[in-house]
């Protein structure tokens, strides 16, 4: 996965000084809250408040089109069930807040000069994998890279993403969670 991430940027980057006559190349900083709720057969939650910070980098390969890449590091809150409570690769009840490491690449469409619409893939690593385990001893969620997707709008400085991402777990028998986020913030553009 770290190969398609090396990939992706490389080919941004291309795409950058392939086109350098048509560019505009911008930056930002975001900073917003999130809820966030999981689905599968150990996680049923409501929405849980959590947190989001990071940044935009945009290309502008046409007027009103840019391709855009959002480095984020994500704060999520998700809750287990009792479903596995009492198995011995089962997991405890309560709250679980996951730190992960996001990057969306994003194709953006300015509908008019304040609103644009926005969506692409999403590539996400969870950082803190150590800090749940499960009733054994071993880790109950597993590392590595994984991709989902994000859509959303920007009116101004005020955003909104949706995003799912799939987390792999070792509970039970390698039930995963499907992990869904409402995202609100704010942007501001740096040039």
């Amino acid at each position: 996965m770290l190969k398609t991430i090396k990939l992706t940027i490389l080919s941004l980057l291309c795409v950058v000084y392939g086109f350098e006559a048509f560019s505009q190349i911008g930056l930002a900083v975001k900073l917003g809250g999130n809820l966030s709720h999981a689905n599968g057969l150990s996680f049923r939650s409501s929405n849980r408040l959590g947190f989001q910070v990071g940044g935009v980098l945009r290309y502008y390969f046409h007027s009103n089109m840019a391709i855009q890449a959002e480095p984020t590091f994500h704060l999520s809150r998700i809750r287990a069930n009792s479903a596995t409570l009492e198995k011995n690769n089962g997991i405890k009840k309560g709250n679980k807040a996951l730190h992960s490491f996001g990057l969306p690449v994003l194709f953006k469409l300015n509908v008019t000069p304040s609103f644009a619409l926005l969506g692409g893939v999403e590539f996400d690593k969870l950082l803190n994998t150590e800090e749940y385990l499960l009733n054994n001893g071993e880790q109950a969620f597993k590392g590595g890279y994984r991709t989902g997707y994000s859509f959303g709008a920007e009116m101004g400085k005020i955003y909104f993403r949706y995003r799912s991402i799939r987390q792999g777990t070792r509970i039970y028998n390698n039930w995963n969670a499907d992990i869904q986020q409402y995202q609100f913030g704010v942007k501001w553009n740096i040039f």
